[in-house]
């Protein structure tokens, strides 16, 4: 098995890669070449059975590291079924999640999906008819894609902060420490807190910043494996009644898809006016007041589960993404709740990390009990234990990304 934690094959629906019988696609052996100097296998995917070599050869490409049509998959089911990444990843002895997919249709879609692969759109082969509810990455251009797996795919998962709590069965990652600035324009800059707290639209070439930085999030969690399958995404609340973090959720509606999850924007919500925990921070470190509580007791008193959800979280898997976590206390109340309701794993995706290695764990005492669909709860942190946790910090990938940054304002790239 293949212990690297990239991407390190791309599976490819053969008319992604032949116009006709003889004839490629224009930049597509430049592309091949291109996966072949960085050892990324080329995996060819055909319905029915082809002399991949001959056929290749023809058009003046080179054969793939494996070509798979539908007899060579178990019970020879119809594109669509997850079998046919699960067959790549079992032929090349890789992971599903160093495998992305290269695809012309839905179907090619629905295969990534239910494998709980990435999918690529080959926009260039324009063989999908019916797109509706179709969210995917997609490429103009072979070398658009290269330009995607540059920048999101082949740099090893790199976190401001992780911590693994098996304990608990709960995860937590940071992408970044909070004082990153980025290039934006030639003598401009931004910050995180441009895109994520004050809610600004940072466009860097053609680029949204914030795309940009919740897909190296996504992509980041997707190589070191804390991005499951069929999974629920959801977004810890704002401070405000029925709100969340538009940034997060404008991305995450379409990027739900990514490795075949489902977004519930509604799952966890705000009864009651809440503070704002960024504004009280930064009012604080200005020496201008910052004194609102913003304890767990805080969070408990107006975060619940959505009564609609009661009954259906059993056993599930739910990723809560927040903007920015410090010491921890609403992501812990998260997990208080959805392990209230009996969910079988908790992951944490946060885009910046406040005082670096910093994290409390919060458990509810054994005399202490909540309902996680209600709220009002009066609770302190004598109805937890507490244990201050070191996890692992870092710059996470700031220098990556300040590179991906540059490149888009220097060519006006498109992440699809």
């Amino acid at each position: 098995m293949d212990e690297k934690n990239t991407v390190r094959a791309v599976a490819i629906d053969h008319k992604a890669v032949l116009r006709t019988a003889g004839r490629a696609h224009d930049g597509i052996a430049d592309f091949l070449r291109w996966l072949d100097e960085r050892d990324i296998s080329f995996v060819l995917l055909t319905t029915d059975p082809l002399d991949a070599r001959a056929a290749l050869t023809a058009a003046g490409l080179p054969a793939p590291a494996l070509h798979l049509c539908r007899d060579d998959i178990p019970g020879r089911p119809a594109r669509g079924s997850g079998a046919w990444l699960q067959t790549v990843a079992d032929r090349l002895k890789l992971r599903t999640n160093q495998i992305v997919m290269l695809g012309t249709s839905e179907w090619d879609w629905r295969t990534c999906i239910n494998a709980g692969v990435v999918h690529i759109h080959a926009r260039w082969a324009n063989y999908v008819r019916d797109n509706k509810g179709m969210r995917s990455l997609g490429a103009d251009e072979p070398q658009d894609v290269g330009e995607l797996l540059e920048h999101f795919f082949l740099d090893e998962p790199r976190w401001a902060f992780s911590h693994d709590d098996a304990a608990r069965s709960f995860k937590i990652r940071s992408l970044l420490p909070p004082n990153v600035r980025f290039p934006q324009a030639a003598g401009q800059t931004f910050e995180l807190q441009d895109v994520f707290t004050r809610g600004h639209t940072i466009t860097v070439g053609t680029q949204d910043a914030r795309d940009t930085l919740m897909l190296r999030l996504l992509s980041s969690a997707y190589l070191d494996g804390t991005l499951p399958h069929r999974s629920l995404f959801c977004v810890y609340p704002s401070s405000s009644p029925g709100q969340v973090s538009q940034q997060l959720a404008g991305f995450l509606t379409n990027a739900k898809v990514m490795v075949g999850s489902y977004y519930r924007e509604d799952l966890l919500e705000r009864t009651d006016q809440a503070p704002d925990t960024s504004l009280e921070r930064w009012k604080k470190s200005r020496g201008e007041g910052g004194t609102a509580d913003i304890s767990i007791g805080a969070q408990a008193r107006t975060v619940r589960i959505n009564p609609k959800y009661r009954g259906k979280l059993k056993g599930k898997t739910v990723v809560v993404f927040d903007d920015f976590t410090t010491e921890g206390k609403s992501i812990e109340w998260a997990r208080t709740l959805l392990t209230s309701a009996n969910v079988d794993q908790v992951i944490a995706l946060t885009i910046g990390k406040y005082g670096a290695a910093r994290h409390t764990a919060y458990q509810l005492r054994t005399d202490t009990t909540v309902d996680p669909y209600k709220t009002g709860y009066h609770l302190a942190a004598t109805n937890f234990t507490t244990t201050p946790v070191t996890g692992s910090a870092g710059p996470g990938p700031d220098d990556a990304l300040k590179a991906t940054m540059a490149h888009f304002v220097a060519t006006g790239q498109r992440t699809g």
